[in-house]
């Protein structure tokens, strides 16, 4: 094994909100001559995995967003420069034949449902809706997994942007979209190609390397299908509490890839971080005791309480399976944020601290790090009400490292 890439060659083939530093990952990471098992159970678009693959390790990750995994797939994958330049002209020359019998009127993933319709209308001119559906139904005719999730990002990139995209919304890149536009800056066959080229450039590895292979699946990382001490190491970010909400921009792209609003709805629904409240048959003595010791939150209301109790509950979760997939001896870093409720600061890296104690988990370093002001988080840190202390805090993660303990 070796450092085959150098770290600032490592660049993004996609937008996405709140990305982990991949320097992060890097320094984590050994530098022994031995291949390691490195897992991000919330892998999101796959910075962990890219940059332990480049570091010669073994890379496995799961998400629960169909996005993020498609993402980070792409992003893992060798890349033929020649060979998917060509697979992408195939795909726009089919889709300008498609389009030209294709009446806006049926211009819809296929099989898509009333409510999915009218979402697509709503966000999309009849234009860009022809030609999305056209190369939508183009994409999804290639056998080749790795051509066709290459070219679904290619894809998304031009829906997933921050101004000049084909939908009519802007900011979708930070997860909050809103209607901007009455035709959309740019056509989806103009910038298709554009994006192809783009993904070529910045992907870090080529079809004819010698890297381990990455395996990135849909999964939740509270139940992964993964062997007890399995993994060497596990590096990865949790949601804050009330989480960015990367499923309310990444369905803008999801429905064309035959996602209906109601099944992502329902992924949504469960994931970590989300605004649920804790239900009584789920509450735990380790979850009530951290929260009694959380300074200030029990001056919330009882639903704000009972969200804050839900998230504890679910890291918990985490970080049993976590305990339960990596060997003795192995060390677990995450990226944690804390996070504003009713102007309460809530101290999440604090409660994980915990949490992870409790799990048998021995904390080996703290660190304070600054965010940068382009990566933006939610709560927003210049909230109106936060103080100059909370705003200073809310522009910090800490990047936590345990080793597991043997247990007995």
């Amino acid at each position: 094994m070796s450092n085959l890439i150098q770290f600032p060659k490592i660049r993004p083939i996609h937008p996405f909100p709140a990305r982990m530093a991949p320097s992060i990952v890097w320094e984590s990471l050994p530098n022994e001559g031995r291949s390691l098992r490195i897992l991000d159970p919330m892998a999101g678009s796959g910075t962990t995995l890219v940059v332990a693959k480049a570091k010669g390790h073994q890379a496995i990750g799961y998400d629960t967003d169909p996005l993020a995994t498609l993402i980070a797939r792409a992003w893992c994958s060798g890349v033929d420069t020649e060979r998917l330049m060509a697979k992408a002209q195939k795909v726009l020359d089919w889709a300008h034949e498609i389009a030209q019998t294709l009446p806006f009127e049926k211009a819809y993933p296929y099989r898509s449902d009333e409510e999915t319709k009218k979402f697509i209308e709503f966000w999309f001119d009849e234009d860009n809706r022809v030609q999305l559906a056209a190369l939508a139904r183009s994409i999804s005719r290639l056998d080749d997994p790795i051509d066709r999730n290459l070219l679904w990002v290619a894809f998304s990139r031009l829906i997933i942007t921050k101004k000049a995209g084909v939908s009519l919304a802007m900011d979708v890149s930070h997860s909050r979209p809103h209607r901007k536009y009455q035709y959309a800056p740019l056509r989806a066959f103009d910038g298709f190609l554009r994006a192809v080229d783009y993904i070529i450039k910045k992907a870090p590895f080529r079809g004819d390397d010698k890297y381990p292979p990455a395996i990135v699946a849909r999964g939740d990382a509270r139940k992964m299908p993964l062997p007890n001490n399995s993994v060497d190491m596990v590096i990865t970010s949790p949601p804050y509490l009330n989480a960015i909400d990367y499923l309310r921009g990444h369905k803008l792209s999801l429905v064309w890839m035959g996602y209906s609003l109601n099944s992502l709805r329902r992924i949504r629904s469960s994931n970590i971080g989300v605004e649920r409240v804790l239900q009584k048959s789920t509450e735990s003595p380790i979850v009530t005791g951290i929260f009694e010791k959380m300074e200030g939150v029990q001056g919330l209301d009882k639903r704000s309480q009972g969200m804050i109790k839900r998230f504890l509950y679910d890291t918990k979760l985490l970080i049993t399976e976590v305990r339960r997939v990596l060997k003795p001896g192995g060390r677990a870093v995450f990226v944690v944020g804390d996070s504003t409720m009713r102007g309460i600061f809530v101290k999440n890296s604090l409660a994980l601290v915990n949490i992870a104690a409790a799990e048998n988990f021995k904390l080996v370093s703290q660190n304070i790090r600054l965010i940068p002001k382009s990566r933006r988080y939610l709560p927003p840190p210049n909230l109106e009400k936060s103080g100059v202390q909370m705003k200073k805090r809310m522009r910090e993660e800490v990047v936590l490292q345990f080793v597991l303990l043997p247990s007995g």
